[in-house]
């Protein structure tokens, strides 16, 4: 059948060819005869049938060729499930057996099995403990004669609690005597060198010297940088704080540190082992508060910078003028130095004056000089006056920010809030601080400043009752 539809489809094309061909060229169809046209019909059908014939033979290869492929694969199929059903039953009876030999055990250990069950549930209990402990990292705790060779006292532990065997004696001592260990570690102040996270070149870790407080503290000998344990996927590790502790904590491990052998220092603890340290290293700084306070709190903080100069520059000027004036006062003596030397200028100018022109001169004098002594006083009363209520502007954009924060995110996360409501507290006691000593260098200017225009008017007055005594004395 396919033989034959293929000397169709060779004759059919043939038969175009040939009508194309009389269709182009009349003249050279004319001379040809339909016996040409039937061979060559004959000579393509011979052809296209060998070319058919070799891809049958070539398809049927292949078709017995993948015949034994896939019956070599059946074979294999069946022996590997053969290979399993009889593992699977091996397996069962293992289990089987297993259970059995467990069984006759647990029937055999008795109160054994019961103090294994305590065993397990204390060593569960206490292996968290020791390995959040600074006294895990020290290989002084864990001697290899009584934990192994290269183990710690957490998978000394864990070994016998996972076994599926009895332990014996020697075994089930691990845990008091690692317990032991913890406790005689509580008591002890010591170094010993341990791997640090963060703690070397760009954060990396390394190889430092520490030393450990009993299980709560741990700093490196240097006092630069505390450790603390944080946990990990894999067990835990030292790490150096993020922020370190300051002030008292620095220096009290210092003192530790450099301590000799008998004697007594105060030494920072941690109860909590590393918690209310961290705590302490993220609490801002000075600086860290002042940036707090914005624009506003820089604002305030000039104005204080601005009022100290001016009231140091006043109480030291006063100062200056009011021992001048006292020397004078003493000496009478006429010049230009200090305002009481110029109000003596003046009555030595005028003395022969009568009593009244002499009087209204010394008063002309002396106003003349009351600007010098009490200047700027007002210019440091106003910036005390200022500066809290720069405080409470503060206090207000505080509070704009911090609503503006709940209306956009809402109240579910303080954070959010907490920029709002640094500035605001902060601008309040930058402008307190501000005022409050402000208002003192004031008073203190204003008193010393009122004792030098004391001192003018009392000399003045003097110096017109002697000049009214002395006229007396003349008529008399």
């Amino acid at each position: 059948m396919f033989k034959f539809k293929s000397s169709l489809k060779a004759l059919g094309a043939a038969t175009l060819l040939g009508i194309s061909s009389i269709a182009v060229a009349a003249p050279a169809t004319a001379q040809t005869s339909l016996k040409q046209v039937l061979d060559a019909v004959k000579r393509d059908s011979s052809q296209m049938s060998s070319e058919d014939q070799q891809r049958l033979k070539a398809f049927q290869t292949d078709r017995n060729r993948q015949a034994a492929e896939m019956s070599t694969a059946r074979s294999a199929l069946a022996a590997a499930e053969a290979k399993g059903r009889a593992l699977g039953a091996e397996f069962d009876a293992n289990e089987a057996a297993l259970g059995e030999l467990e069984a006759q055990v647990s029937e055999q250990a008795g109160d054994f099995q019961e103090l294994l069950g305590q065993f397990r549930t204390a060593a569960g209990e206490t292996m968290p403990e020791i390995r959040t402990s600074l006294a895990f990292f020290d290989p002084a705790t864990t001697p290899s004669e009584v934990f192994g060779e290269g183990s710690n006292r957490v998978e000394a532990i864990a070994e016998i609690a996972e076994a599926r065997t009895l332990p014996n004696r020697q075994q089930l001592e691990r845990l008091p005597k690692a317990m032991l260990a913890e406790m005689v570690a509580q008591g002890e102040v010591k170094t010993f060198n341990a791997n640090v996270d963060g703690i070397g070149p760009d954060a990396s870790n390394a190889v430092v010297e520490l030393l450990r407080v009993g299980v709560f503290t741990a700093a490196t000998t240097d006092g630069t940088n505390f450790v603390e344990v944080t946990e990990v996927d894999d067990g835990t590790k030292l790490t150096a704080y993020k922020a370190q502790p300051r002030g008292a904590f620095r220096s009290a491990m210092s003192s530790l540190i450099s301590a000799g052998p008998d004697q007594i220092v105060r030494a920072p603890v941690d109860p909590s082992k590393g918690n209310l340290f961290g705590i302490q290293g993220e609490l801002p700084t000075l600086s860290d508060r002042i940036k707090q306070g914005g624009l506003v709190g820089n604002v305030i903080i000039g104005l204080l910078v601005v009022g100290l100069l001016l009231g140091l520059y006043k109480l030291f000027t006063l100062m200056g003028m009011g021992g001048a004036m006292r020397r004078t006062a003493k000496n009478k003596k006429a010049g230009n130095g200090n305002p009481l030397a110029r109000v003596f200028e003046t009555y030595e100018t005028h003395k022969n004056a009568d009593i009244e022109t002499l009087e209204l001169k010394l008063d002309e004098q002396i106003l003349r000089e009351s600007p010098r002594i009490e200047r700027f006083n007002d210019i440091v009363k106003v910036l005390a006056a200022v500066a809290p209520l720069l405080g409470l502007l503060g206090t207000v954009i505080g509070m704009i920010i911090t609503f503006t924060a709940i209306t956009i995110y809402g109240a579910g996360d303080p954070k959010l809030m907490a920029g709002g409501i640094s500035t605001a507290l902060m601008t309040t006691v930058l402008g307190l601080v501000a005022a409050i000593p402000l208002l003192l260098v004031h008073a203190v200017i204003s008193s010393m400043a009122r004792g030098n225009q004391q001192i003018l008017d009392e000399q003045a007055a003097g110096l017109v009752a002697e000049k009214a005594e002395s006229l007396h004395g003349a008529v008399a």
